[in-house]
């Protein structure tokens, strides 16, 4: 019965993808380049008529594998992305069934996962998770040899209700019967009722490749446990016709194994030896057939068994022989076979990688290309608002600028009028002047009149105008008065009366305003320092002289200065 399981979970997992022939590969791989320009629709079908039906796994693989990297070279729109999947499970199908690398079918299997939950497309999530409980059924196998796989038939479970959900009618009739094959020998149906019913009640297409035979099947399965052995046999000899039915020779002569095994079984509980015999006749005729020794070593085993079960220990030993022979032939055809398959597959490998490689490299061409189209996006932005605000500093400059050079020429105008008005003084006959009597002029509260503060005004404004005194260092508010011949606190007074402000204020604001006068003056300072000017106007330290300077006018001396020769050229 053990053996008879195997046979039946091999048959089921081929159920899903048809076996085919081997070609030459370096043919296959010569063609990567050629293949690689068709589009990926005609790819995945050419793969799987290389597969299924020409049985030429390594141009299969070829083809799969220029779909599936695609993905990795840009080309990720949903139905890009789609056919990655897709090509990435039946890459599983061929690492586990034609070329034997379980690692690789694991890997693969992950991979396609992993897409299917990156991209949230789970189109083809019931053949991956297939994938994953027939590599979990394979590695039970060889450690539990007699035991029942119960996490196996649970894993198989998710795969069956992940294809109900999704409507993939192909993948949940693949599910559905590994699961009878799980669990049929082991008289364990009962698990999988609920399973049989959605298979006999839900509305699935009459299309549905195997669906009419897993209906069957189960008519079978529950006649028989139901004690109906006449029904069932009818049942079970029903499948061999609907296995008769499939178009595509391969799935037929896979179908028929799968239904002589059961027949097979059925025959030898209702002790009819001779049909038992005539079944696994047909599957050693049908494996023969299919030049498939896999099945054929299954064929002997199974008639050695049973003969060994009727005790005719000659038909078992030819048997047991046969199995050997075919056996031996197989591992010795697999072997002289491996070196050119493993040259294949490195070939292939190396193919791959080349292809991810240009990718990366394209993909990261194309990172630098935008890193410096941002990056040179971004300096010319700060270069426009440089050179914005640069013009408006510019403009703003030339605004004060212009500004003083207003004030300079109506103080030039004032100084001019002074001049004339002290040289019409002079003509005047002199009249004799009667000292001010501070305290008889005042208000009662101690302020100037307005008389007096206006003569004392005048008299400041003259000095202010006209002596080159105020430019030295040491000229201070009681100079001013004894100049003016007034007392400090009577000058001091009326300056703060008529200007709002105090003697520093005063005495800065004339320092500058020569300051600007001689920075304009391009014949007779221009070979002075901006530091020498402010000390010739009065200002101990640099440091004043910029913070004053730039108090009144707004510019500091420096950008003054360049404002000045910026007009002047």
């Amino acid at each position: 019965m053990q053996t008879r399981l195997k046979i039946l979970v091999l048959i089921c997992v081929t159920l899903a993808a048809c076996h085919a022939s081997a070609a030459t590969n370096d043919v296959a791989i010569s063609l990567y380049d050629r293949w690689e320009r068709l589009p990926s629709e005609q790819l995945m079908k050419m793969g799987e008529q290389y597969r299924n039906v020409t049985r030429q796994p390594e141009s299969a693989l070829v083809c799969f594998s220029i779909v599936a990297n695609r993905y990795y070279q840009g080309h990720q729109t949903r139905g890009d992305i789609k056919h990655a999947i897709e090509a990435i499970t039946h890459i599983v199908w061929l690492y586990l069934e034609d070329f034997y690398d379980y690692p690789k079918a694991v890997a693969y299997n992950m991979q396609a996962h992993e897409l299917a939950d990156k991209h949230q497309c789970y189109d083809y999530m019931p053949f991956i998770l297939i994938n994953d409980a027939n590599i979990h059924g394979l590695q039970f196998g060889l450690e539990h040899t007699d035991e029942f796989d119960t996490e196996g038939l649970n894993m198989m479970k998710k795969a069956f209700h992940a294809s109900l959900k999704q409507k993939s009618w192909f993948a949940l009739n693949v599910s559905f019967m590994n699961l009878i094959l799980h669990t049929a020998f082991y008289d364990k149906e009962s698990l999988i009722e609920n399973e049989m019913d959605i298979i006999k009640n839900t509305q699935i297409p009459d299309s549905t490749t195997h669906i009419k035979f897993s209906r069957c099947l189960i008519d079978a399965i529950r006649a028989w446990n139901s004690n109906h052995p006449d029904s069932a046999g009818v049942f079970f000899e029903n499948l061999i016709d609907i296995a008769r039915e499939h178009h595509n020779p391969r799935q037929k002569a896979l179908s028929q194994i799968v239904a002589n095994d059961f027949l097979a079984f059925y025959y030898e509980a209702t002790l009819q030896d001779a049909k038992a015999i005539a079944a696994l006749q047909d599957n050693e005729r049908i494996a023969t057939e299919l030049d498939s020794k896999v099945h054929l070593i299954d064929a002997y085993v199974n008639q050695m068994k049973y003969y060994e079960h009727l005790k005719d220990t000659k038909m078992a030993e030819h048997y047991r022989l046969l199995h050997l022979e075919t056996t031996i032939s197989l591992l010795t055809e697999k072997k002289l076979g491996k070196a050119n398959e493993a040259k294949f597959l490195y070939d292939l490998n190396q193919k791959n990688e080349q292809v991810r490689e240009m990718a990366q490299r394209e993909q990261m061409k194309s990172r630098v290309m935008w890193g410096a189209l941002i990056t040179a996006l971004v300096l010319l932005t700060l270069l426009v608002l440089l050179w914005v605000n640069n013009r408006r500093i510019n403009e703003r400059n030339r605004q004060l600028y212009n500004k003083s050079l207003e004030m300079l020429r109506a103080e030039e105008e004032k100084r001019q009028l002074i001049e004339q008005l002290q040289g019409v003084q002079t003509e005047v006959p002199a009249q004799e002047s009667t000292p001010y009597a501070p305290a008889e002029e005042t208000h009662r509260e101690g302020k100037l009149s307005e008389a007096r503060q206006s003569d004392l005004l005048h008299r400041v404004f003259m000095v202010m105008e006209t002596s080159e005194e105020i430019y030295s260092s040491d000229f201070t508010l009681p100079r001013l008065a004894e100049l003016v011949g007034d007392t400090r606190n009577n000058v001091s007074e009326a300056i703060n009366l008529r200007y709002r402000d105090n003697f520093n204020g005063l005495i800065n604001e004339y320092r500058v305003k020569e300051a600007c006068r001689r920075i304009n003056d391009r014949t007779q300072w221009s070979d002075y320092t901006l530091e020498a000017i402010g000390q010739s106007v009065g200002f101990g330290s640099r440091s004043s002289f910029w913070a004053v300077f730039k108090d009144i006018v707004g510019l500091t001396p420096g950008a003054y200065q360049r404002q000045s020769k910026e007009e002047k050229t």
